[in-house]
C-alpha cells in the first residue's frame, strides 16, 4: 500500500495462494513496483544492458 495500491488489491495479492511467479504478473505488482522504483532499489535493467552492449546506449 505504500507503494500506491489500492487496499482491496493489496489485500487480494496478499491472501493469494498463487505462487511468486504468478504472483508478478498481477495488476499490483505492476502498478506498485514500476521499473523506476525497481531501479531506486539498486536492479540493474536487461534491457539497458543488453542495447549498451549493442551500441545503442
Amino acid at each position: 500500500m505504500a507503494l500506491g495500491i489500492r487496499t482491496r488489491q493489496a489485500i487480494l495479492t496478499a491472501i493469494s495462494s498463487k505462487s511468486y511467479w504468478r504472483l508478478s504478473r498481477t495488476l499490483a505488482t505492476h502498478s506498485g513496483m514500476s521499473n523506476d522504483w525497481l531501479k531506486q532499489q539498486g536492479l540493474i535493467s536487461f534491457r539497458d544492458l543488453w542495447m549498451k552492449a549493442q551500441g545503442y546506449l
